[in-house]
């Protein structure tokens, strides 16, 4: 009975590894595409941290990403990119230098 629940356990666990890679690579994808859409040239995106937060009715836990990205291929931004699963709940552009 142990070693069910030992295998039980260490395929949960897997399986949540699995899922936060998935989820990591969609973030890249939309940083990527976001990125594109605004006209920017993206630098990189790596996974900052998780909260709850309110998105529609109801509270859900979220991941949250740090994009980095460049406007006039000279100075460095970071923008904010939050996950609900595998959708897309907000992305935070900051104030940036737009080149002339």
């Amino acid at each position: 009975m142990a070693s069910i629940v030992l295998l039980l356990l260490v395929i949960t666990i897997g399986y949540g590894f699995w899922l936060q890679r998935k989820q990591d690579e969609r973030a890249v994808l939309l940083a990527r595409q976001l990125c594109r859409q605004h006209q920017l040239q993206y630098l990189e995106c790596g996974r900052s941290h998780y909260r709850l937060r309110k998105i529609g009715q109801r509270r859900r836990f979220v991941t949250c990403y740090q994009v980095d990205f460049s406007a006039d291929g000279e100075s460095r931004y970071q923008a904010e990119l939050v996950l609900s699963g595998l959708h897309l709940a907000a992305f935070e552009l900051p104030p940036h230098r737009i080149p002339s």
